[in-house]
């Protein structure tokens, strides 16, 4: 791998402190948010890999005394999407312990944050033998629109984009006969990319045929020119996104992260996390900007798909019925979409689903 270590800070010995390992690239504009949001928690130190950014964001996270800083000039697709700088870096620093694993535009909720810190709740999740945490992605969005928003530096962006949707369905992955892998493995549908894409009824009723069918993209996708994968993401099927992640993880001999949203450990704690994703707003124009390099899954194909589902949408508004205010955890405890309300997905053999409203967290099947 092509990591050159710029700048850093002594991590602390193990068990001692909670650093966070994050990929980035021209991510000036969150950079200042992330910090102050995971600072607040406690973290004890922030670990980037800059891959090539042209912006200020290297010369700004060089400035930060808590922040250590990898240069990476390869391939953010042939890295694994970031995978495997992120576990050339837990090799080379020899990091073990828990390890907070994010996006810059993901800040990570756990259930009372604002009472318990991110060791003490790291802690509690050790002291009930847990080597992981499941979390939902919760795409945020302004209650107004939010393609041409924008914010300051020092605007909290929960303040800015402070909404989101109540309504989820929390399930084990569906499965074919054939599978192998009899584990759970968690899946998360709902959202406004759900909402603008599809909507969760329908996506709730696939199951592991429709998944095969769908995911026939990946025989072609590499063979297509750059230049037809928009009229590939015309006919292909609407790719929903990823919303489960396991950003915490402990970290001991051998474990490695799969990918960027799940590692080798499996022990899944009893809480149910969040990642509050600040996608929906100016900087997503940034984003499918970024999808002409061909340097995200799948070329970018999902990209291409919701520029136009955002195109068809009508209106600039992403509020409906089900949105919630964030103020706190306590509103997404409410709703059902952290502490152990959906966890009973893989704590709970008869559970298979579990659904969450304004009104709560509910079993569906």
């Amino acid at each position: 791998m092509s990591l050159q270590l710029l700048h850093g800070t002594e991590l602390p010995p193990a068990g001692e402190g909670i650093p966070l390992i994050c990929p980035i690239r021209n991510e000036i504009r969150l950079l200042p948010a992330f910090l102050r949001h995971h600072r607040k928690l406690g973290v004890s130190e922030f670990i980037f890999i800059d891959n090539n950014s042209s912006d200020e964001s290297r010369d700004y996270l060089l400035s930060q005394p808590d922040c250590r800083v990898f240069l990476a000039t390869g391939s953010y697709r042939e890295s694994g999407y970031g995978v495997a700088w992120i576990n050339e870096v837990i090799d080379r620093l020899k990091i073990r312990g828990w390890l907070v694993y994010l996006d810059v535009d993901e800040h990570l909720v756990y259930p009372a944050m604002e009472e318990l810190s991110i060791k003490q709740y790291c802690e509690s999740l050790t002291a009930e033998g847990f080597d992981c945490v499941n979390a939902v992605m919760i795409d945020m969005y302004p209650q107004t629109s939010f393609l041409d928003l924008t914010f300051e530096a020092d605007e909290n962006l929960s303040d800015v984009m402070g909404w989101f949707d109540a309504d989820y369905v929390f399930r084990d992955w569906p499965r074919r006969f054939w599978d192998k892998e009899k584990a759970f493995r968690l899946q998360v549908i709902g959202g406004p990319r759900c909402r603008l894409l599809s909507n969760l009824d329908a996506e709730a009723r696939h199951g592991a045929v429709f998944y095969t069918l769908a995911n026939q993209v990946d025989r072609v996708v590499d063979l297509v020119p750059q230049s037809l994968i928009p009229l590939l993401a015309k006919v292909a099927p609407r790719e929903m996104p990823a919303l489960q992640k396991r950003p915490l993880n402990f970290v001991k001999a051998g474990f490695r992260y799969l990918n960027s949203h799940a590692g080798t450990n499996k022990n899944y704690a009893t809480d149910m996390t969040a990642l509050l994703h600040f996608k929906f707003c100016g900087e997503l124009q940034r984003r499918f900007e970024m999808k002409k390099e061909g340097n995200h899954y799948r070329r970018g194909l999902s990209y291409i798909q919701l520029e136009d589902a955002i195109e068809a949408w009508p209106g600039s508004s992403l509020h409906y019925d089900g949105s919630c205010q964030f103020r706190s955890s306590q509103d997404l405890l409410k709703v059902g979409l952290i502490g152990k309300a959906a966890s009973e997905v893989w704590t709970h053999s008869r559970i298979k689903a579990v659904r969450t409203s304004l009104k709560g967290a509910r079993v569906i099947s």
